[in-house]
């Protein structure tokens, strides 16, 4: 075979294998945007049902629930009706200012499902948020903390990082959080990077239960000599936490955590 056709051959066989490369590619992403429109679109049914209301003799009653209980609380009427839809949900959280706004599982020692799953129990890569198996399901623990995946898209915890540029913290500090009785408030006290496993001297995920005194000043005293930021608030002995995780990409293995602490 001549030189010219052997060079002809093997630059059609490239053409070739670039064209199939790009059409499964193509296909690839095709299949992943299909994937994060039907979880957003899926998301914001559940948003919708935490949002819907009706009117009652001039009183707001949340959707689905017994407009005759009058007396009952908006929070605690709006967490009845979703716990009807996935008793697996056991609080809810906002950020004002933010695409924060998603409901929080839980599922017995079990991290991972919620992780890879939504609201309905379909499989979604996005998950929800997840509050840690070694926390008590109720939130009544004096630290609560809860897990989320840090999209690209932005979505679940997609936008913690924000958090690391300290005009946007300042905005956004404060965080609501609805449980099956009340509604809570919690202001930021720390935002740092660190690693999951310890591998910087401070391993997080061994203070989740913060009992006694030694322990709850020691997290505190981690979160508030790496915090990026220099926050006056802190908290001490008998106040109530809530660390929010997500993946980082500073170091191996690395977290990004968002403390807060209840004001009311």
């Amino acid at each position: 075979m001549r030189k010219g056709t052997i060079a002809k051959t093997i630059r059609r066989t490239i053409l070739a294998l670039s064209c199939i490369t790009f059409i499964a590619g193509t296909g690839v992403f095709a299949v992943q945007m299909y994937s994060e429109q039907k979880s957003s679109a899926n998301m914001k049914k559940v948003q919708a049902m935490a949002s819907v209301t009706v009117q009652k003799n001039n009183k707001v009653i949340a959707a689905g629930a017994d407009p005759e209980e009058e007396n009952t609380n908006l929070v605690t009427l709006k967490m009845e009706y979703l716990t009807k839809k996935n008793s697996d949900m056991k609080g809810w959280l906002r950020i004002q200012g933010t695409v924060i706004d998603y409901p929080i599982m839980f599922k017995e020692d079990d991290n991972d499902y919620y992780l890879e799953h939504d609201f309905f129990k379909n499989a979604d890569r996005n998950g929800l948020l997840v509050l840690d198996k070694r926390c008590n399901s109720d939130l009544n623990d004096n630290h609560l903390l809860i897990h989320g995946h840090n999209m690209k898209s932005g979505a679940i915890f997609g936008t913690l990082k924000y958090f690391k540029d300290e005009q946007y913290m300042r905005k956004h500090q404060a965080f609501e959080l609805d449980t099956a009785t009340e509604q809570r408030f919690y202001e930021v006290i720390a935002v740092l990077d660190t690693s999951a496993n310890g591998e910087n001297g401070f391993k997080y995920s061994d203070y989740i239960n913060l009992d006694d005194k030694e322990t709850f000043d020691t997290y505190v005293a981690n979160l508030k000599a790496r915090s990026l930021h220099k926050i006056a608030a802190t908290a001490t002995y008998g106040d109530e936490l809530l660390t929010l995780s997500t993946c980082d990409y500073t170091m191996k293995n690395g977290r990004l955590l968002v403390v807060a602490k209840r004001v009311c």
